[in-house]
């Protein structure tokens, strides 16, 4: 619990001083801390080889989730490794709502943060809180890892460093040794504390009488570091920004949330330690800041609310803020004059040479197995059960489609889910939607083989498209998930997709008065990202298309498609075989089948490709042999973890393929003339074992565009929606 400091408490402290000793926040021991002041200790020892590293890394946007930022973004060497700014900026689509703190002399830290969450004997710890966070690099650890194992020369600076090959922990190691190379040397106060009589000049003498005498600064700001390492309330003032700027207080709020601060939703001013202990006492408290290289790293204090060290000693000298417990100091214009020429003369030492990096390495191409790996072993024909072709007949689509009993429809409801659907807000750096890969103009997919996925990222299959979705019992090409509800936030949240987090995507929604009165409208209350996740739902089950002409022959119109494409239907139901998977209205069994797709190319030209094949086959939880192995889509295996699954793909549905080129889990297929070329052949020869039910078909030339004119009966007119304007953030009360 913190101390509420008087001066007459401060002044008795320099009657005898002890060694110095900093207390925990918290610790009883606290009251006690030394007023003596202290010499930097000498550099600490580091890896030089991983510290190397590092400083590759700290400056490489590698290191943020959507590569636009690095740790240099915000910890700048040309700004005392600061920001110069009252509040920090943060990840794209993100603000912070606290002051960026330089890491020179980070190495002798006690606690990083402005709150005293996280010590500093632990910095690959805070190294990893810093990329990871939400609103700060926001990048998944794993796939960090693995865009490093595509790097050469990262891979030869891991080896070198640590004998062995890149891996999460490794790179936040790397990034803590070179942090703790940021020491400054030689500051006069250490020489003067050494005995040199001339290391300050006389107005700063006088200022440090006034430090560790009359103004009572060393009674919190004390030894090497000169700080106490104990929280303090000083009553600062907040920031107007952190409330009145929408993008700062959504920050405040998610951050408290994930703290479990009580009430957080009516935060108004940043609480400070009382995040960490949840004690009334400690609201507004925050950790005594360092004052080394103080003259480099305007504007002061946790929310940069003083622009520079003179009002720093004007906000004293009156007794600080309201509440402080602080009594004014009385110093006089010089006195405070002196005072601040100690600040600025007797804290400032030589910074650290660093080179900086004129540019990242290079990702290359890091071979990760050839395709297909070693699945031949894996893929014995006793491994293979012969499969029964469906015997669900063909039918037409239902006019509407079936709606769960736990989110009923309503206009209101799909109105919103419009507006969710096409906004980028609900996404990591707010600039992604839904709408992103499943594009209206693009129906309702993306119209590229492999989707783009998030920025920085590739994703590592074929969007598909979401009309008709509505029907599917299982969603995705491994059938992973089961609803409209499951596959919205699988979707905004994973690694190579969406990349959001559903505190932060909630608190963006509760910062638009539209949203806020919409969502009560239709749900009874604020957003909730469950029911954003519902009305999206809601509104993909409206894009449907029930009336092909296929569908109006089936229910009775013979005149609804020509007779090349009713000699393709016979085919179809027929010698083609078509109708054995896909089957019933959806033309879809919605079961799974290896059908040999051959690789598409693509995979073995891009390293971005490569880093997602691998994070994702150690997301699915493969084994060590498989994830070395190969950069094939285990499609089905990756849930049931059963070999005779490797390479099965949930079939997809055939309607409104006219538009939804390119083909299959791959987009390896580009027309649907290949497609049908393709099972003509009886499917893909590369693998040993494929579905049974493929077999050469001995289509003519002419039964083959029969078949194609049957399959172009499947889509009717494309279906197009307009974006709709979204509404703006404004500052919520």
């Amino acid at each position: 619990m913190r101390q509420r400091v008087s001066l007459l408490w401060l002044l008795a402290v320099f009657v005898v001083p002890v060694a110095w000793s900093p207390a925990l926040p918290g610790d009883a021991g606290a009251a006690t801390a030394s007023a003596e002041l202290a010499p930097l200790p000498p550099a600490p020892k580091v890896n030089k080889a991983a510290a190397e590293l590092g400083r590759q890394l700290f400056f490489d946007v590698r290191l943020s989730g959507d590569v636009a930022i690095s740790c240099s973004s915000c910890h700048d060497p040309s700004k005392a490794w600061g920001d110069d700014k009252p509040l920090a900026d943060a990840y794209p689509g993100s603000l912070h709502f606290r002051n960026s703190k330089s890491l020179l002399n980070t190495a002798y830290n006690r606690f990083y943060f402005w709150d005293g969450h996280m010590g500093g004997d632990d910095p690959a710890s805070m190294i990893r809180n810093e990329i990871t966070e939400t609103h700060i690099l926001n990048l998944d650890g794993r796939i960090m890892q693995e865009r490093m194992a595509q790097v050469p020369e990262y891979v030869a600076l891991f080896d070198k460093a640590f004998g062995g090959e890149p891996s999460f922990g490794k790179t936040l190691k790397a990034v803590a040794a070179f942090t703790r190379t940021l020491v400054t040397r030689d500051a006069p106060l250490d020489r003067h504390l050494k005995g040199d009589s001339n290391a300050l000049s006389a107005s700063a003498r006088r200022g440090l009488d006034l430090f560790t005498g009359k103004a009572g600064c060393s009674s919190c700001h004390n030894g090497p570091m000169l700080t106490d390492w104990q929280p303090h309330d000083l009553g600062v003032s907040e920031h107007p920004d952190v409330v009145g700027d929408p993008l700062r207080h959504i920050t405040l709020r998610a951050v408290n949330k994930w703290f479990g601060v009580p009430n957080y939703e009516n935060l108004r001013t940043d609480p400070g330690y009382y995040a960490v202990t949840k004690e009334e006492t400690d609201r507004g408290a925050f950790v005594t800041p360092t004052l080394r290289e103080v003259a480099r790293t305007a504007p002061y204090m946790h929310n940069g609310t003083i622009a520079s060290l003179e009002d720093v000693v004007a906000f004293y000298n009156k007794g600080a803020g309201p509440g402080s417990g602080l009594s004014p100091l009385r110093l006089r214009p010089a006195e405070q004059r002196d005072l601040v020429a100690f600040l600025k003369e007797g804290l400032t030492g030589k910074l650290p040479k660093v080179a900086i990096p004129e540019s990242s390495p290079e990702y290359g191409i890091v071979p990760l197995g050839k395709p297909g790996g070693d699945l031949a072993d894996l893929l014995r024909p006793d491994l293979e059960v012969n499969e029964a072709a469906s015997t669900e007949p063909l039918a037409a689509l239902p006019m509407t489609a079936p709606i769960p009993a736990d989110n009923p429809q309503t206009d209101a409801k799909v109105e919103l889910g419009k507006l969710l659907y096409f906004d980028t807000r609900l996404g990591g750096d707010a600039s992604v939607s839904c709408a992103s890969c499943h594009d209206p103009t693009l129906a309702w997919g993306e119209g590229s083989d492999v989707s783009r996925g998030y920025p920085g990222t590739v994703h590592w299959r074929n969007s598909q498209t979401i009309v008709n979705s509505a029907f599917y019992k299982k969603l995705f090409w491994a059938g992973s998930v089961t609803s409209l509800e499951k596959q919205a936030p699988s979707a905004a949240k994973g690694g190579v997709a969406g990349n959001g987090e559903s505190e932060m995507m909630e608190e963006r929604l509760r910062q638009i008065p539209e949203y806020v009165r919409r969502f009560k409208e239709v749900f009874g209350a604020r957003p909730h990202i469950k029911d954003a996740w519902k009305a999206i739902a809601a509104f993909e089950r409206t894009i449907i298309q029930p009336n092909t002409p296929f569908d109006n022959y089936m229910r009775g119109d013979k005149g609804a498609i020509d007779d090349s494409a009713k000699r393709g239907l016979a085919l179809f139901d027929g010698k083609a075989g078509c109708s054995q998977c896909h089957s019933g209205s959806l033309l879809s069994d919605e079961r799974f089948h290896r059908l040999g797709v051959p690789e598409n190319p693509v995979f073995e030209e891009d390293p971005l490709r490569q880093i997602t094949w691998r994070f994702e086959h150690y997301a699915k939880g493969v084994s060590e042999d498989l994830y070395r192995k190969t950069r094939t889509d285990l499609g089905l295996y990756y849930r049931s973890k059963r070999k005779e699954h490797i390479g099965k793909f949930r079939t997809p549905s055939l309607r409104y393929t006219k538009y939804t080129m390119p083909y299959m889990h791959n987009g390896a297929f580009f027309t649907l003339e290949e497609v049908i070329d393709f099972y003509n052949e009886g499917g893909g020869q590369d693998l040993p074992v494929t579905s049974s039910l493929l077999k050469p078909l001995g289509l003519s030339d002419t039964e083959k565009e029969d078949l194609l004119a049957f399959l172009e009966t499947l889509s009717g007119e494309e279906i197009i929606v307009d974006p709709p304007e979204l509404p703006p953030y404004e500052v919520m009360n």
